[in-house]
């Protein structure tokens, strides 16, 4: 299987770690967007940024992904299996509220204690999921009226 991990563009140094001791490189190829993070993984390869990252996110037959809504959007929108891992670091929670989101509609798992980082990932492949349909902002025709009639 093709692993894809995704941090977004904040580091998230204990999921890389998590994903390097864990997940094995015998029986998965996995790569690691690691952003400006200090942890770089041993077992498996890995880059900062890639203005090809789409081709990265095509090849990857699940994706462990940090809680970034546009990432997880985008995720869904490709029909792809995800493990999200909301980054509970940061300061407010929006990360496990998409994450709770996520979970509450069947779209993936979700991987809050990263211990238990390896079973969520054999969890996910296993599991079927809820096809995801992007809805057009309910708010999309008023707010172009607004500004035709400024």
């Amino acid at each position: 299987m093709n692993i894809l991990v995704t941090v977004g563009t904040t580091p998230f140094d204990s999921l890389i770690k998590a994903t390097d001791e864990q997940i094995s490189n015998k029986k998965h190829a996995v790569i690691c967007q690691i952003a400006s993070g200090r942890y770089s993984p041993k077992n498996h390869s890995y880059f900062t940024h890639s203005e090809t990252f789409q081709e990265f996110v095509a090849q990857a037959d699940l994706v462990i992904t940090h809680g970034g809504a546009a990432t997880i959007f985008e995720l869904l929108e490709q029909s792809k299996k995800i493990v999200v891992v909301p980054n509970l670091v940061r300061i407010d929670k929006h990360q496990l509220e998409l994450a709770k989101y996520i979970e509450a509609n069947n779209y993936g798992v979700v991987c809050e204690n990263l211990n238990k980082l390896s079973e969520k990932v054999v969890e996910c492949w296993a599991s079927s999921y809820s096809a995801f349909e992007r809805k057009p902002f309910f708010m999309q025709n008023e707010i172009l009226n607004y500004f035709e009639i400024s």
